[in-house]
């Protein structure tokens, strides 16, 4: 029974990624205008000597601000549990 419904959740996933690789196919191209403007004006409308920089921090402010929010959030909750783990005595090899 289990290793039929392993096969068939095998199938479907597959015949999922098909459709969907066929749908994509089909897709419009997306308008990449705004990358060539953004890569040909960096220094005049940022003042920023490094072009990467000035991309990351000024025309992807709020992403970046997102992404650091959620790096902050995984590091302070992996600091709480190791903490908690520390504090049982889990994991500590010291001689007593």
């Amino acid at each position: 029974m289990k290793k039929s419904i392993g096969i068939l959740s095998l199938l479907v996933i597959t015949a999922a990624f098909i459709f969907v690789g066929f749908k994509m196919v089909n897709m419009p191209s997306t308008y990449n205008g705004a990358a060539e403007i953004i890569v040909n004006e960096t220094q005049e409308k940022t003042g920023a000597i490094n072009s990467v920089t000035s991309i990351v921090f000024d025309f992807r402010g709020y992403d970046t601000l997102g992404e650091s929010f959620v790096l902050f959030t995984a590091v302070c909750g992996a600091t709480a549990v190791l903490r908690k783990r520390r504090a049982k005595g889990v994991g500590n090899h010291e001689e007593e």
